[in-house]
């Protein structure tokens, strides 16, 4: 069993910064559309970023294990919030990932990787909303 631990210390208004030992600090606020200020990290950028950088994370792992040589990685991500009965809730993150292969023969390996890291993301199997990727190979 893994434990990750966070610390947030309240600022002004609606900020905050949040914290983890031994890594840079990151200024947070409530998100513009709820009264908070323009131009901070918020719980849903965060909660996006996380998923997507899990599914980086997981792909990496998958990638290096089938031996699939990449020039790059970048993805994109959307969390899509909705009201529901218990209030707020993310009702889905789209994870957009593309893919520069340094051989074209190992496209279906990738796509089967990348499967892989969309299945096993603990973030991903965590949330109660649904996880999309999709996968454009160059």
């Amino acid at each position: 069993m893994w434990t990750y631990q966070t610390s947030v210390e309240w600022k002004t208004d609606k900020q905050g910064t949040a914290c983890c030992e031994g890594k840079p600090a990151i200024d947070v606020a409530t998100p513009p559309e709820f009264g908070g200020p323009e131009g901070f990290w918020t719980p849903e950028d965060l909660m996006t970023a996380a998923v997507e950088s899990c599914i980086m994370a997981s792909a990496l792992y998958f990638l290096n294990r089938g031996k699939i040589g990449f020039r790059s990685y970048r993805s994109q991500a959307a969390g899509t919030m909705k009201k529901g009965s218990a209030g707020l809730v993310f009702s889905r993150i789209s994870v957009n990932v593309t893919l520069e292969l340094e051989d074209a023969a190992q496209a279906d390996a990738a796509r089967k990787a990348l499967q892989q890291a969309e299945k096993t993301c603990p973030l991903s199997n965590t949330l109660s909303c649904p996880v999309e990727l999709t996968l454009e190979i160059q």
